[in-house]
């Protein structure tokens, strides 16, 4: 059997979320878990000693063996996926207007992506709108979509957390579980409407390159989750829509 290395920042409920998912869409694989701390730290420390000869499946077994689920030879790797959230916040110092930061942290995040853009090499990344929380956001709006209900001004990007928490109320991960495939049903039917796309032109680069644009014009961002996007390129939406009966 194939393994398959999952990075995620570190959050527990990140991983059991994306765990749900790998198991209820039966991504074949042993799954091995790494905490990495946040993107842009963990790509600055790569990008420090990055040569065409590192090998980042080594790297990442020595530099986080004691935040790996267990342990495992970098040849039995055959794949590797990142979940981690757009967060394009964190450094800017609340100058949300500074157009020169707010362009260095897209051309940033811009560079990242391109780094983690094969599963088979690097790795390859899936981002959140602003953050995973997003997947949580249609229970908190009881499946109904209003555009402005789907909108994140990058001001509010720091009390995104809590304003999902508020909407949902105590409903935690077993709401999460249960609903998965309405979850997963409502950003199929919705892309269009958030992202301007067909979902089965729901692709990563084209959705960094959309919301990368978005905050340079308007400040702000659609509120998208990092799995439909995965399911939708590794399934591709006939067979995701057979898993989910739609």
């Amino acid at each position: 059997m194939s393994k398959i290395l999952m990075l995620t920042e570190g959050k527990e409920p990140d991983k059991k979320l994306i765990e749900h998912i790998v198991k209820e869409f039966q991504i074949k694989g042993e799954v091995i878990w790494a905490k990495i701390g946040t993107i842009y730290a963990f790509y600055k420390d790569i990008k420090e000693k990055y040569d065409e000869n590192m090998d980042v499946i080594k790297y990442i077994k020595y530099k986080y063996s004691d935040k790996i689920s267990k342990e495992f030879k970098a040849s039995e790797i055959s794949y590797v996926y990142l979940f981690f959230d757009y967060d394009l916040h964190s450094k800017l110092n609340e100058e949300y207007k500074n157009i020169e930061k707010i362009y260095e942290r897209i051309n940033e995040i811009s560079e990242i992506n391109s780094f983690f853009e094969n599963e088979t090499e690097n790795g390859k990344l899936y981002l959140s709108f602003p953050m995973i929380e997003a997947y949580h956001k249609p229970i908190g709006c009881n499946y109904i979509y209003e555009k402005n209900n789907f909108e994140e001004k990058l001001e509010d990007f720091k009390v995104f957390k809590k304003k999902i928490k508020n909407e949902t109320g105590n409903m935690g991960m077993t709401a999460l579980k249960s609903q998965y495939k309405e979850i997963i049903k409502f950003y199929i039917n919705n892309s269009e409407n958030i992202l301007e796309m067909k979902f089965k032109d729901v692709e990563k680069n084209k959705i960094l390159k959309f919301q990368n644009e978005l905050l340079k014009s308007k400040n702000k961002v659609k509120i998208y989750p990092s799995i439909p996007i995965f399911l939708n390129e590794y399934y591709k939406i006939e067979k995701l829509q057979e898993k989910l009966k739609i």
